[in-house]
């Protein structure tokens, strides 16, 4: 389990009204708690700064660093309402904000999550994949990023402004290219609205302490997954792998460890993720690590 906070770590005040909660949940944002997040970098203190003085954050990070759980951890912690969508090609500014939809043979406006952040009291909202955003979603960001904070929604005739304490967080992969021409590494004037950090994988040894609490401390199985899955992130960066091991695919692994799933049929799982082609690559991975390397490396708090 990962440290706990000081109870003055976070600026914000705290707010355990369960109506307010489920009020927020019942209107399109959610209140996050009992989030598991390692910060092993102390990077929640300067985020939980960032949003309070700039509003704006970005995270970069491959695939499996633990955006998306930061983002959450960040939301638990502040006590706000967490709006999130996962954007791809076919996302349209639209789909953020409103469309028309025919329900009862009237027409409707359904509010997007864009939409229904500005309209709560507060709120986080989170836009995941931002690579991928087109150039009018970059543009709509882009107002609602910079001093202006406020969008003209057509079909209301309104326009709706986000407060203090309406707060912005987008994340990319570096490692993804599609997506990226024309878009996010070519628009210096959206990347300089937000204020980030590059966010990595644990280290070695900590994600080994991780990953042996969820198999019965079963330390060699557990350094030497971590090991294969810190040299599969290599390949993936390289482009010789389509995805890494991930802590949450060692997590997974490690619960079928503890249930007792064979080491071969565990290879066969993590095969699953990649072509054939890759899954000898790999086995190779996999075949030239030998648990005896790793007795050397533990230390008397790893024992």
């Amino acid at each position: 389990m990962p440290p706990k906070e000081p109870e003055n770590i976070s600026p914000f005040k705290k707010d355990d009204n369960l109506k307010e909660r489920l009020n927020f949940t019942q209107n399109g944002g959610k209140l996050i708690i009992d989030v598991e997040y390692i910060d092993e970098r102390g990077n929640i203190p300067i985020c939980l700064k960032i949003l309070k003085n700039v509003g704006n954050l970005r995270l970069v990070g491959e695939t499996g660093v633990g955006k998306t759980k930061m983002v959450h951890k960040l939301a638990e912690m502040t006590k706000m309402p967490l709006f999130e969508v996962v954007l791809t090609r076919d996302t349209s500014r639209w789909d953020l904000i409103s469309t028309d939809i025919l329900r009862e043979g009237e027409t409707r406006i359904r509010e997007g999550i864009i939409l229904l952040w500005l309209k709560a009291p507060k709120g986080i909202l989170y836009l995941d994949g931002f690579n991928y955003a087109e150039p009018n979603i970059i543009s709509l960001v882009e107002s609602l990023a910079d001093f202006r904070g406020s969008i003209w929604i057509s079909e209301l005739q309104q326009t709706f402004t986000r407060s203090a304490e309406h707060y912005l967080i987008i994340s990319y992969n570096p490692s993804e290219k599609s997506g990226y021409s024309g878009t996010f590494l070519e628009n210096i004037a959206t990347i300089r609205r937000f204020e980030g950090l590059v966010i990595d994988y644990l280290s070695i040894p900590e994600e080994t302490k991780l990953i042996k609490s969820k198999c019965n401390n079963d330390y060699e199985w557990a350094r030497k997954w971590v090991e294969i899955a810190d040299k599969s992130r290599n390949l993936y960066k390289d482009g010789k792998l389509r995805t890494p091991l991930t802590t949450g695919n060692l997590i997974n692994y490690a619960k079928l460890h503890s249930e007792g799933v064979a080491d071969e049929d565990l290879l066969s799982i993590a095969q699953s993720l990649f072509n054939e082609v890759e899954r000898q690559t790999f086995q190779r991975l996999y075949e030239g690590i030998e648990p005896l390397e790793f007795k050397t490396k533990k230390t008397k708090e790893e024992k």
